[in-house]
C-alpha cells in the first residue's frame, strides 16, 4: 500500500536543481532477480499511474503487479517482469500518491506543488524543472523527463529490490504524427556495479515525445542545456519524419537495449498527413527499416474491460475483434502483410492499465481496465539468468506469446523441424522442396484464472456450453500459414496505402489447420489444469512461408462472436448477447429489459492467445529480413557490455 500523509517525512532540499537527481535511501541498485523454473515468464509493458493519467501511485501499481497472494482480501498478480509505460509530456499529480478516485485509504489526490521539498519514499523534489511557464498552483506540472529520471526510476529500483524481479523504466510515447508507441531504453538502468539511472530514457522522452513542450531540459553547471537540438515538428507528415528520427536515435544509441512498439494502432483511425492520428502500413515499414533491431513489433489494445476496448467507430475496423485490433486479428491483414515480407515484426499484448472505471482499485469488477498480470500476460522466453536484457532480447527475437484471461500458461512449446533441425518462434527453418516439416504444439492450460465471476460464460451459453467464467477451456488452436514474397521497397507503389478494415495485405494467408478435442491430445492433470498438444506435418515448397498460432475458448460459429472459420467477429456485436444468469452483475447495460454482455464480463468471456511466427525458406536460398536483422543484432552483441 502507498504511504498515507502521516508517513510523509519533511526534509531539507538536498538535490541540486540541474542534473543531480534526488537521493534514494537504499540506493539505486537493481536487484538480482529470483530464478523462475518455467520456460517463459510473464510481464506487462504498458500501464499508467498518477504521474500521467492513471489512478494509482507507482508503488501501489508495482505492489499489486509484482506481489503474490492477497493483502486484506485483495489479490496481487505476481508477474515476473514489469516495464513502466506512462505517457510522455507532463503531469501535475505527485505519483507517490494515488488519486482520490482510486478509493484507497489514506490517499487523496496530491499535486507536486503540495510536496516540493518534502522527503517521501526516500525521494526529495526541491523544484519543478524546465523553462515553459507553468500554470499557478495546484496545477503546476512536472515534465515527464524529470519524473522518469527523479521519481519513477528510484521507486522502480526500490521495488525491484523488494520483490527481486525485473522492473524497467519505460514510456508510452505520444508519437509525433501518430498516436502512441511503447518504448524503453534500459541503458544506465542496470549497471553491473554501483548505482543506475534512467537518464537515457528521460532524454528520449524530452527529445521525441510530441506532448513534451519543454525547450530546455536539464542544464549543466554552467546553466547550459545538456540535450540540444530538439525539434517541435510534431504533426502529420513532418511528425512522422520526427518519429522515424526517434527510431534512428534508438538504433544509434541503444540498438540492443531498447524497443519501439506502436500500440492500439487502429484506435485513432488512418494516418492523417495534417494531424496526429493512426498508422498506415508504410509507417511500420519505415520504423522497421530505420531501426531493424529496435522497431520490431506491434501491440494490441489493452483496456480489456472498457465498453469498447477504448476503440470507437472511427477506429480502423470500427472496433476490436476478440479484443485485438483488426491489424492483428484479421487473417491476411496488416500484421500478415509485414510477415509476408519476411520482416521481424512481432505481436505483443499488455494491460494499458489506468483505472477500473466506476469501481475502486481494490474492487474485482471493472468497467475500465485490468491491472498488469490480472488479464493480459506477455510471455518472454526465460533464461538461466533472467534480467532486463532478457526482456528486450525475448521481444526482439520474437520468442514471445501473449494471452488473455490465463487461457494458456507459461510453458508453450511451438516449434517446427526438418531433417533433425528444430526452430521456434521468431526463427527461420531451412527445408528443401519436398521435405517434410513437422510442427509441434504443446501447452498447459491453467485450471482457473483471475475472474471474480463463477457463473457460466454467457457467450458459450448461446451454443449450449456451460463453462464458468473463471475456468475457461481452450476450445481450439488455429495454425495459420502465409507466403513470404520479399521486402517491398519504399519506391514501390505497394509500399504505402491507407489502411481499411477489409484490406488484404497478404492474400496467401489462410488458416492451414484447426486443432480441437477431435484431433489434438487433451490430457487432464492432477491439479485441475490440462495439457493441449498436437503434431502435424507440412510439405516444403519452393516459396518461403511462415506459420503462426492462435487459440481461443470460443468454438466456431458462436453467434455474434466467431464466424464459420473461427475468426473473431467485431466485438460491437457482443452487446447483442443476453447476460441472463442471476449472478450477472448489475453494471451490465440493459437493452429491452434484458442485461447484455459488456465490459469485464465480455472480457472474461472471450479469450484468445497469439503466438509469434516461425519462418521457413528453401535450403540455400537468400536469407529473409528477419534473419539478416537477427544477424545484425548478433554482430552488435560484443558492444552490449558498454550499454550500461
Amino acid at each position: 500500500m502507498p504511504p498515507s500523509r502521516l508517513a510523509l517525512l519533511s526534509g531539507a532540499a538536498t538535490a541540486a536543481l540541474c542534473l543531480a537527481a534526488p537521493a534514494l535511501a537504499q540506493g539505486w541498485v537493481p536487484a538480482k532477480p529470483l530464478a523462475r523454473a518455467t520456460p517463459y515468464v510473464a510481464g506487462d509493458m504498458h500501464n499508467h499511474t498518477t504521474c500521467t493519467d492513471g489512478s494509482v501511485s507507482t508503488s501501489y501499481l508495482l505492489d499489486r503487479s509484482l506481489g503474490a497472494g492477497t493483502v486484506n482480501g485483495v489479490p496481487n498478480f505476481n508477474i515476473d517482469w514489469f516495464t513502466h509505460g506512462n505517457h510522455g509530456g507532463s503531469g501535475n499529480r505527485d505519483c507517490r500518491f494515488s488519486d482520490s478516485s482510486a478509493n484507497l485509504p489514506g490517499d487523496t489526490t496530491t499535486y507536486w506543488t503540495d510536496t516540493l521539498g518534502q522527503t517521501i519514499q526516500g525521494i526529495t523534489i526541491p523544484t519543478l524543472l524546465g523553462d515553459v511557464p507553468q500554470p499557478p498552483p495546484p496545477r503546476a506540472a512536472m515534465y515527464r523527463w524529470q519524473s522518469i529520471r527523479d521519481v519513477e526510476y528510484p521507486i522502480l529500483t526500490a521495488k525491484s529490490q523488494q520483490y527481486r524481479k525485473v522492473v524497467i523504466e519505460g514510456l508510452e510515447t505520444i508519437t509525433p504524427g501518430h498516436e502512441h508507441t511503447d518504448t524503453a531504453v534500459i541503458n544506465g538502468q542496470f549497471p553491473a556495479t554501483g548505482t543506475g539511472n534512467a537518464s537515457r530514457m528521460a532524454e528520449f522522452e524530452f527529445r521525441f515525445d510530441r506532448a513534451d513542450a519543454d525547450t530546455l531540459g536539464p542544464v549543466n553547471a554552467a546553466n547550459s542545456p545538456v540535450w540540444t537540438g530538439k525539434s517541435f515538428d510534431n504533426s502529420g507528415t513532418a511528425g512522422h519524419a520526427k518519429a522515424v528520427q526517434s527510431v534512428q536515435w534508438l538504433q544509434a544509441n541503444a540498438p540492443l537495449t531498447s524497443y519501439y512498439v506502436p500500440t492500439h494502432t487502429e484506435r485513432a483511425g488512418p494516418f492523417n498527413p495534417a494531424g496526429s492520428n493512426g498508422f498506415n502500413i508504410e509507417h511500420f515499414r519505415d520504423f522497421n527499416n530505420a531501426g531493424p533491431t529496435v522497431a520490431f513489433g506491434i501491440e494490441s489494445p489493452g483496456h480489456a474491460a472498457s465498453a469498447d476496448h477504448s476503440y470507437g467507430p472511427t477506429a480502423v475496423g470500427g472496433g476490436t475483434f476478440g479484443g485485438s485490433g483488426v491489424y492483428t486479428a484479421k487473417v491476411g491483414g496488416l500484421w500478415d502483410g509485414m510477415l509476408g515480407e519476411g520482416r521481424n515484426y512481432f505481436f505483443f499484448q499488455s494491460s494499458d492499465w489506468h483505472n477500473r472505471g466506476i469501481f475502486g482499485s481494490r474492487d474485482r469488477a471493472s468497467t475500465g481496465d485490468f491491472m498488469p498480470g490480472e488479464y493480459h500476460r506477455l510471455y518472454v522466453v526465460n533464461q538461466t539468468t533472467f534480467r532486463a536484457q532478457s526482456v528486450i532480447d525475448g521481444m526482439r527475437t520474437g520468442n514471445t506469446y501473449s494471452t488473455s484471461g490465463d487461457l494458456i500458461g507459461p510453458d508453450l512449446a511451438f516449434r517446427a523441424s526438418a531433417n533433425g533441425v528444430f526452430k521456434g518462434m521468431g526463427q527461420t527453418l531451412e527445408a528443401s522442396p519436398g521435405d517434410t516439416i513437422t510442427v509441434e504444439f504443446r501447452v498447459t492450460a491453467p485450471a482457473s484464472n483471475n475472474s471474480p465471476y463463477t457463473f457460466p460464460n454467457p457467450l458459450l451459453a448461446q451454443v449450449g456450453v456451460a463453462q464458468p467464467l473463471n475456468k475457461p477451456l481452450l476450445d481450439h488452436v488455429d495454425l495459420i500459414r502465409g507466403d513470404v514474397t520479399g521486402v517491398i521497397a519504399p519506391a514501390d507503389p505497394k509500399y504505402s496505402g491507407v489502411n481499411t478494415a477489409d484490406r488484404v495485405y497478404n492474400p496467401s494467408t489462410a488458416i492451414l489447420s484447426t486443432f480441437n478435442g477431435n484431433n489434438a491430445t487433451v490430457t487432464p492433470l492432477a491439479n485441475g489444469a490440462y495439457r493441449f498438444e498436437f503434431t502435424t506435418t507440412i510439405v516444403a515448397g519452393s516459396t518461403p512461408f511462415y506459420i503462426r498460432a492462435r487459440g481461443t475458448n470460443m468454438p466456431v460459429s458462436v453467434p455474434n462472436v466467431t464466424d464459420s472459420a473461427g475468426n473473431p467477429l467485431s466485438d460491437t456485436l457482443i452487446g447483442n448477447v443476453p447476460c441472463a444468469d442471476p449472478a450477472c452483475p448489475a453494471h451490465m447495460p440493459v437493452l429491452a429489459g434484458t442485461r447484455r454482455v459488456d465490459t469485464d464480463v465480455e472480457a472474461w468471456s472471450n479469450l484468445w492467445f497469439y503466438a509469434n511466427p516461425i519462418f521457413v525458406r528453401p535450403s540455400g536460398s537468400a536469407k529473409l529480413l528477419v534473419e539478416t536483422n537477427a544477424d545484425l543484432a548478433a554482430s552488435l552483441r560484443p558492444n552490449l557490455a558498454n550499454a550500461n
